[in-house]
């Protein structure tokens, strides 16, 4: 029982650190910046948690970018592909 609830809660770790990763790297980490520091100022964990709560009310234009960043970075791990090949 422990078990697969440890590895819900990491997979859903994983998960929200490739959406944030994803939101970073389309340079939507500006929204959640609140100096004009260069480096970054929230972890990606962070930033996924933020753009999931975001994801309901995100306009398409916003949205679509977004997951299809999303599913290249899941696609380039290797666990996910063995995992998830087949979805």
């Amino acid at each position: 029982m422990w078990a697969i609830l440890s590895l819900n809660c990491a997979l859903a770790v994983a998960l929200l650190t490739l959406l944030g990763a994803a939101g970073e790297r389309l340079g939507m980490n500006h929204w959640l910046k609140i100096n004009p520091a260069q480096k970054r100022t929230h972890s990606p964990i962070h930033q996924g948690q933020e753009y999931y709560a975001l994801i309901p009310n995100m306009q398409q234009q916003e949205l679509v970018p977004l997951i299809r960043r999303f599913w290249e970075l899941l696609a380039e791990q290797r666990v996910f592909r063995g995992a998830f090949g087949i979805l």
